[in-house]
């Protein structure tokens, strides 16, 4: 997972927490769970070429988890709010 998408994480549960820190736990570790599964399965997701080339997604929960898949994994990459205004920068590593 890049660092950018831990960074997302961590801002998602502490926004949540806000409001409340149980729903955050519980929200980060359904997240989470629905990433793995993506590594697991090799998930295809839906391609977002428009951003950045070769860009999959994955959208769950109000969320959109932004990976792109290789021959021995995937790679997160970001992990967005559905309402943010995704831009090819935010994949600029």
């Amino acid at each position: 997972m890049a660092p950018s998408a831990i960074k997302d994480l961590r801002n998602m549960r502490r926004y949540i927490a806000e409001s409340s820190p149980h729903y955050a736990r519980e929200f980060l570790d359904d997240l989470t769970a629905k990433i793995a599964w993506i590594a697991e399965v090799d998930f295809t997701g839906s391609p977002r070429d428009h951003i950045a080339e070769g860009l999959r997604g994955l959208p769950y929960r109000n969320r959109c988890s932004y990976y792109r898949s290789y021959h021995d994994g995937i790679e997160i990459l970001r992990a967005k709010h559905g309402a943010e205004d995704i831009k090819s920068q935010d994949f600029e590593l």
